[in-house]
């Protein structure tokens, strides 16, 4: 008796936070006590739910997989599994992720809303991690309501003690994920070592972050919204903005808008960057030559940002993910746990997380618009990134015809 009060008690409390969308729901069942949590708390609330369990053939997946089956005829839900084949690569996590949310895209109906079980938890080792990498207000709001392929987080006010004490009581036969046990990874150093620490200054701590991090994604939403307030007009050789536009702006509004506008033309968005254009803005500077290849000027009233004289065609952007370009394949890859691998080899290179690469038409690397790397050749000092730092890009080329070595 005292267990099912105890559940009855512990359901109140997470149905009062519960942030359901209307419609019909899918929940991605891991096999783990979050999302059977979840699954359980929406049959509770009388709203009907199918499941979809993603197995991506890693070496923990057969435990995985046999869990969320149960857990599923536990629940009588209707069970859809996804198979997916994880790519190769410097970061198994990050590909496993990138596998899994394109599986369960295509696997949402029209008028279906996918629920992922990120707690309250899962967003306060977010913060921390962005903290620890250098961030803005977007990284200190931790988690979004919204995440990849559509996927709503109704457990984000919802403590992860709180979601592994119902799915023990309610008898649910979730599984242990032994990827949340791999120490090589960020969240897992910081659940494992960071958290405790911080809850002897602050046992609520959970609870705090959220109530901050809600703050600060509402101080967000409304910046992103002021930027609208300031028009940057694309011209032949760049982007231009009226410094009146500028000056009247507040100034966290008018950093966001350079910061966006230098990022588009392949410039480093740092804070120095930053200051440099505001005073150009100003009249404090003729002009400021900023990486890659973006030179900021001021003509009368009109702040003008012009890329580099080589067409925009011929340097591209390198963003996570596969990007062909000069003769060469790339692979990005971003990385949230702890850097052991740095440097690479000839055919690999790690860069800190936030560097802006791009690559030209001869096949070099820019990273914050200074030369960094030569596939199949060199590395430059810029390339190289200190082991032991947390967050990090793992970037890997080949030639067109194939992988040139195994880094």
């Amino acid at each position: 008796m005292a267990g099912t009060r105890r559940l009855t008690a512990l359901a109140a409390e997470a149905t009062s936070r519960l942030d359901l969308p209307d419609g019909d729901l899918v929940v991605a069942l891991s096999g783990g006590a979050d999302s059977a949590a979840l699954a359980w708390l929406i049959g509770e609330a009388g709203r009907k739910v199918r499941a979809v369990h993603v197995d991506h053939g890693l070496p923990g997946s057969p435990l995985m997989r046999k869990a969320a089956v149960a857990i599923a005829g536990r629940l009588g839900l209707d069970l859809r599994i996804l198979e997916v084949v994880v790519a190769d690569g410097p970061s198994p996590e990050a590909m496993a992720r990138e596998a899994r949310y394109a599986a369960l895209a295509g696997a949402i109906g029209d008028g279906e809303t996918l629920l992922t079980a990120h707690t309250a938890d899962d967003n306060l080792e977010t913060v921390l991690i962005n903290l620890v990498r250098g961030t803005g207000t977007r990284g200190l709001a931790g988690i979004p309501r919204r995440g990849l392929a559509g996927a709503h987080r109704p457990l984000l006010e919802v403590s992860r003690d709180v979601t592994r004490e119902i799915a023990a009581l309610a008898g649910l036969p979730f599984a242990e994920d032994p990827m949340n046990l791999d120490p090589n990874l960020a969240r897992t150093h910081i659940r494992a070592r960071v958290l405790p620490e911080l809850r002897a200054l602050n046992p609520d701590l959970v609870a705090t972050v959220t109530r901050s991090s809600a703050l600060v994604a509402a101080d967000a939403d409304l910046l992103d919204e002021l930027e609208g307030v300031i028009t940057v007009r694309e011209t032949p050789d760049g982007l231009a903005i009226a410094v009146g536009e500028l000056a009247a702006a507040p100034g966290a509004v008018a950093g966001r808008v350079l910061r966006e506008a230098l990022g588009a033309l392949g410039a480093p968005r740092s804070a120095e960057s930053v200051a440099q254009a505001l005073a150009v803005a100003r009249g404090e500077a003729t002009s400021a030559r900023l990486g890659g290849g973006v030179t900021v000027t001021r003509r009368g009233a009109v702040l003008h940002l012009i890329g580099d004289t080589v067409e925009q065609s011929d340097v591209i952007a390198l963003q996570p993910g596969v990007t062909r370009h000069a003769g060469l394949v790339f692979e990005v890859l971003r990385r949230d746990g702890v850097c052991r691998v740095a440097p690479l080899g000839n055919w690999g290179a790690i860069f800190p997380e936030g560097t802006s690469l791009t690559v030209g038409p001869d096949g070099v690397v820019h990273a914050d618009g200074e030369p960094a790397w030569i596939p199949g050749r060199q590395r430059l000092p810029v390339a190289w990134y200190q082991a032991g730092s947390v967050g990090y890009l793992s970037v890997l080329a080949r030639e067109e015809s194939g992988w040139t070595s195994s880094p």
